[in-house]
């Protein structure tokens, strides 16, 4: 597994909703996110947060074509 950091799991799991809540609800679900990692870790996080390899690839495809 790559040394991906906390930002950058926490980011890659609020793509997916980016455009289907409002930002204040994202706002909300990054607070919940951060705590979330804060207290199981890094491998638990991208397990509950079903951020597996294929995922973060698409995720990170996203982030080239900016």
């Amino acid at each position: 597994m790559a040394g991906y950091t906390k930002e950058f799991l926490v980011d890659a799991y609020l793509w997916r909703f980016l455009h289907i809540i409002s930002v204040e609800r994202l706002l909300e679900l990054e607070t919940i996110a951060n705590r979330q990692y804060d207290e199981v870790g890094k491998d638990k996080f991208r397990e509950y947060a079903s951020l597996d390899a294929d995922y973060i690839k698409r995720y990170k495809s996203t982030l080239c074509q900016k």
